[in-house]
């Protein structure tokens, strides 16, 4: 892409997170403001010199935003040269109704911003999700599975330090994330951290103190961004294309879908108890020891219950506990699960198999037995088999 073609249009949804929090008397807090794009339109890095002139524009001078719906929309910024050729990309950012903690997101938030995509899906050349970290790669798993084979960019990023704090990574993050977007020949749902692009379907948080907070242990990353940018050369980038995003798909809000961590001394009945605390329940992700292994001795009555359930059509799901997991009924006890109808989740990341199953049982046109097929199937590159 030169310089003489047209800049590619990004739309950054604001949803709050640590990187947009400021200082309160009650701690860091995302609440929303418009200081957060005060500091981004006053970065070298992120807002061209050209675009205002600084003798006139300053921190402090008035930001002129539009209402869209209950959203905010702030005035459009052009970056600097991304690139050797010459490129840069304009941006604008849509500022979620309400700023919250990643920690309070839910299908409803999903909802929302699944929505603005698709709605201004024409609009835009690619889009960027401003997100909080805790359930980032949630967010970034479940629009893999909403946006599946959509021919432009959706890059979720964050931040471990806010953009009000000394030492911000937010500032390289959104950097990368606009460079991804805004001139890189790629289509999908990605990650975008400590000069990473990972795979959304892919990706967990590991750590809440470093810098590379995301990682896919079970594939390398998509594009590292070094003194020399390198990709996988085993998983080239999907190129962008005409292709417009499947019908939306509206995610069930009432809770579907439970997931059971499995420790010493678990029983069945353990386990009824907390699927008939749930009516609305339709799929469980039970999260069992090293590749899939399960107390299911008959004393112990696992085996019975997770039949019971699977005799009720809730989706079971076993995923393994360790950091790089791998579920596959090779052995006995994998065989027996899978005679019962309970499903293997290979190297699926937890993440990728909440988002999964909420994406299947929300999808009222799918038979109990078709969605067993589907989740057992690779559909945006999430699992090996």
């Amino acid at each position: 892409m030169s310089s003489e073609q047209p800049r590619r249009l990004i739309c950054c949804i604001g949803t709050g997170g640590t990187i947009a929090s400021e200082p309160t008397e009650g701690g860091l807090a995302p609440t929303r403001q418009d200081t957060f794009f005060r500091r981004i339109r006053s970065h070298p890095s992120l807002t061209s010199p050209t675009h205002f002139d600084s003798s006139t524009v300053s921190f402090h001078s008035p930001v002129h935003t539009e209402l869209v719906g209950k959203n905010i929309r702030y005035p459009r910024l052009i970056t600097p040269e991304l690139d050797d050729e010459g490129t840069s990309v304009e941006y604008e950012i849509l500022d979620l109704d309400r700023h919250l903690d990643s920690s309070e997101m839910t299908p409803s938030e999903w909802n929302i911003i699944a929505s603005l995509v698709h709605e201004n899906w024409d609009n835009y050349d690619g889009f960027i999700i401003l997100s909080g970290t805790d359930t980032l790669a949630y967010t970034a798993a479940i629009l893999s599975f909403l946006f599946l084979d959509a021919g432009k960019p959706i890059i979720v990023t964050g931040a471990q330090i806010p953009l009000s704090r000394p030492r911000s990574d937010g500032w390289r993050n959104i950097f990368d994330s606009l460079f991804v977007t805004g001139t890189l020949d790629f289509a999908g749902v990605g990650i975008v951290f400590n000069h990473q692009l990972l795979r959304g379907a892919r990706a967990t948080k590991s750590s809440p103190n470093l810098f590379g907070a995301f990682t896919t242990p079970c594939v390398p990353p998509l594009v590292n961004f070094n003194v020399k940018i390198t990709y996988d050369s085993s998983h080239p980038l999907t190129p962008r294309s005409l292709t417009p995003p499947p019908p939306l798909i509206p995610l069930l809000t009432s809770p579907s879908v439970l997931s059971i961590h499995i420790y010493p001394g678990m029983t069945g009945s353990l386990l009824e108890a907390q699927i008939d605390a749930v009516p609305t329940c339709k799929a469980v992700i039970i999260s069992a020891y090293g590749s899939g292994n399960l107390p299911i001795n008959e004393h112990s009555g696992v085996l019975l219950s997770l039949k019971r359930m699977v005799e009720k059509e809730i989706l079971v799901v076993v995923i393994s506990q360790c950091g790089i997991p791998n579920v596959y009924p090779l052995y006995t006890q994998g065989r027996t699960l899978l005679s019962i109808g309970v499903l293997p989740g290979y190297d699926l990341m937890h993440e990728a198999a909440f988002a999964k199953l909420i994406w299947l049982v929300s999808r009222p046109e799918l038979s109990f037995k078709e969605r067993q097929e589907l989740f057992e199937t690779p559909v945006v590159g999430e699992m090996s088999k």
